[in-house]
C-alpha cells in the first residue's frame, strides 16, 4: 500500500492508519547507524573536546488546538530560545543524552510503556542486532525524556514509529540520533524556558517548490559561525500565525530525509526561482544566554 501526500488529504481514520502503516513499514527497512556510531562518540569522551550524542523526536499528529485544521499530517517542532545554543532555529524536540538517567530509564521503563513503544514496533526493533535495538532503546528514553521537560509531551502519548539514520551538525561536535513518534491525543503545550515557541508544518508543505528557498548565515561575533558565513543552505520558507519562519540545517535535513524513505520520490527542493533569505546569528548562537 502506498499512501500520498495530496493538497486534499482527507481524515478519515483509515487514511490516518495507512500513513501511520506506511511510515512504520518503511522505517522497518531503514538501515539504522546508530549503534555504531555511539560507540564511536563514546571513544571521545575522555578527550577535553568530547563529541556529544542528541537523542531528538521527529513527532507527527494530525493538527491539535492552535492548527487551522487537522486534514493532515503536521511535523510539530519547536523554536529554540535565547536560553540555549542555537537560539532561534526550529528544531525537533529533544537534546543531549545523559547516559546514566536515559540508559536507566530504557531498561526499566520503556518495556511496560507500550503505548509509546507499540508491540509491532518493537517486534520490527528487535529484529535488528541486539546492539542497534538497545541503542535505539536509548535513544527513544533520551528523546522522551527532553520531550516530556521542553513541552511537556506525555509519553504515554505517543506511539513510537521507528528510526531514521543519524545526523552529525558542522558547527558542532554533536550528532543527532533521531527516533520518529506520532501523537495519539492533543494535548496542552506546556514549552519551558528553552522553548520560544511551538511550531506545526504540514507535511504537504515539503511538496511545494514555492516554499524552499537558499539560506546563508551572517555572523558578526563567532569565528566558527563565519567559516559558514559564504555557504547557501536549502530551506523551507513558512508562514506560522502570520510571522515568516525559516527551517535549515539539521532539521531540515532529517525531515527530507524522511519524507524520501517513506515516500520514495524526489522533493523539489530549490528551483531557479528560489528565494534567498539570511539570518544574523545572535553572540549567544553557539552558548546559549548567560543567565
Amino acid at each position: 500500500m502506498n499512501f500520498s501526500i495530496t493538497e486534499n488529504v482527507k481524515t478519515t481514520s483509515i487514511q490516518k492508519d495507512e500513513f501511520h502503516r506506511q511510515v512504520e513499514d518503511k522505517l522497518r527497512n531503514t538501515p539504522i547507524d546508530f549503534a555504531d556510531k555511539l560507540a564511536c562518540i563514546k571513544r571521545t569522551w575522555s578527550e577535553q573536546k568530547k563529541h556529544l550524542a542528541a537523542g531528538v523526536f521527529l513527532l507527527l499528529q494530525y493538527g491539535n488546538q492552535s492548527s487551522a485544521s487537522n486534514k493532515e499530517p503536521v511535523f510539530l517542532l519547536i523554536k529554540r530560545s535565547s536560553t540555549v545554543s542555537q537560539s532561534g532555529d526550529i528544531s525537533c524536540p529533544g537534546g543531549m543524552l545523559n547516559p546514566f538517567v536515559d540508559t536507566l530509564i530504557s531498561l526499566v521503563g520503556f518495556v511496560p510503556l507500550l503505548p509509546l513503544f507499540k508491540a509491532e514496533t518493537l517486534s520490527y526493533s528487535r529484529m535488528r542486532d541486539n546492539r542497534t535495538f538497545r541503542t535505539i532503546l536509548l535513544f527513544l528514553a533520551n528523546a522522551a525524556r527532553e520531550s516530556w521537560e521542553e513541552i511537556g509531551l506525555s509519553p504515554f502519548n505517543v506511539s513510537f514509529l521507528g528510526a531514521l539514520p543519524t545526523y552529525s551538525l558542522q558547527i558542532f561536535r554533536r550528532t543527532i540520533f533521531p527516533v520518529v513518534g506520532f501523537i495519539n491525543h492533543p494535548w496542552q503545550y506546556k514549552p519551558n524556558s528553552e522553548v520560544d515557541k511551538i511550531l506545526e508544518i504540514p507535511v504537504n508543505a515539503f511538496f511545494d517548490p514555492e516554499n524552499y528557498g537558499r539560506f546563508y548565515i551572517e555572523s558578526r561575533n563567532s569565528e566558527s559561525i563565519k567559516d559558514y558565513s559564504s555557504s547557501y543552505f536549502p530551506c523551507l520558507i513558512f508562514k506560522h500565525d502570520g510571522e515568516e519562519e525559516i527551517l535549515w540545517g539539521a532539521t531540515f535535513n532529517i525531515i527530507t530525509n524522511f519524507l524520501s524513505i517513506v515516500f520514495e520520490r524526489s522533493l523539489p527542493l530549490l528551483n531557479d526561482k528560489a528565494r534567498t533569505v539570511s539570518k544574523i546569528c545572535p553572540a549567544n548562537y553557539l552558548k546559549g544566554s548567560s543567565r
